[in-house]
């Protein structure tokens, strides 16, 4: 089981890397489209589509490894006053709830890029598939949800033990 969770934790870490790469390029859209604008007088021909699809991108690939590394907020007034075993099932029940919550979003998502999809519901410009947009954003937040339940998992390993925070894990 350690291999499958070191392999997903190396899926996620790839996803972090995908997601920085296209934080280049839509900065570099953003650059190139401000000088074809203001110095050549011509606009980038659907820039503003690549950086709404970008940054919509970015977001849901950088999801699942903040999972992992618990980077996200959370609120400790009271943490340092429970039992580990306490601790372990309140992170589990949060972790399962942020599953729960991940994967009806997935669901929601899939069948509004399924909706799409029939419709032939296009970017104005560049004729993206928004189906397609909505159907892969869904896959991610799947991926994220998974990241919920393999946090589950670690909260109950006996081996390991899970920080609080993103500052000590994977």
């Amino acid at each position: 089981m350690t291999a499958a969770i070191n392999l997903f934790d190396k899926i996620c870490l790839g996803l972090a890397w995908l997601s920085g790469g296209i934080a280049f390029f839509v900065m570099s859209v953003t650059f190139i489209g401000v000088v074809m604008r203001y110095g050549l007088r011509s606009p980038l021909m659907g820039g503003f589509e690549m950086i709404e699809i970008g940054m919509g991108l970015i977001v849901f690939t950088a999801v699942p490894l903040m999972i992992r590394r618990r980077g996200n907020i959370s609120v400790t007034i009271l943490a340092e006053r429970f039992s580990p075993m306490v601790m372990r099932v309140t992170r589990s029940v949060s972790d399962l709830l942020g599953a729960g919550l991940m994967g009806f979003i997935a669901w929601r998502v899939w069948l509004q890029g399924e909706r799409l999809l029939t419709y032939n519901e296009v970017t104005m410009e560049l004729r993206v598939p928004k189906g397609l947009i909505a159907q892969g954003m869904a896959v991610l937040l799947l991926v994220a949800a998974i990241a919920f339940l393999v946090c589950v998992f670690e909260n109950f390993r006996r081996d390991r033990q899970v920080p609080m925070n993103g500052a000590d894990s994977i």
